[in-house]
């Protein structure tokens, strides 16, 4: 992406070129945030990292794990019939070959059939999901769109 930027820009100009900028850094916000996505299993908890939402699950509060028609693991907790689905093993055309989808349910029964010290204190959390590089990808596209649209505006030429 860089290099095309800097292909434009050789080609038509800076005036031109920029507008590849906030292209380039919305993509890195978005694959940033898709990177980040994944399960973690700790003693008495288990952590769902999907691109936007972050849920924290008490073993207690987890009743099962498992994978649908599409390859999909969804975490199924006790106190909700709708299953959370887990973006990390979404399904994907690797998954049908690999069966990791598949791999993690067995490992997070695994660890909730396990003995666990006491979760009494454990609530399950739900919070926005922190990315500071998807992040700041982000702020970064918002503001070098806003300058380069001042700047043309400014300059008079479109």
């Amino acid at each position: 992406m860089l290099a095309a930027v800097w292909k434009v820009t050789s080609v038509n100009g800076f005036r031109m070129g920029w507008q590849g900028i906030p292209v380039y850094l919305a993509l890195a916000a978005l694959l940033g945030r898709i990177a980040t996505c994944k399960v973690v299993l700790y003693e008495a908890t288990l952590v769902l990292i999907n691109p936007l939402r972050t849920h924290t699950i008490p073993w207690s509060a987890l009743n099962r794990a498992d994978v649908d028609d599409h390859g999909t693991l969804h975490l199924h907790l006790h106190r909700d019939d709708k299953p959370l689905p887990a973006f990390a093993f979404g399904g994907s055309l690797v998954d049908r070959f690999k069966g990791t989808s598949e791999e993690a349910a067995h490992a997070i029964t695994a660890w909730l059939n396990a003995p666990h010290s006491s979760t009494a204190d454990l609530h399950t959390r739900t919070n926005w999901t922190r990315s500071p590089y998807a992040d700041a990808a982000l702020a970064l596209c918002a503001v070098t769109s806003t300058a380069g649209l001042l700047w043309m505006a400014l300059s008079g030429r479109s």
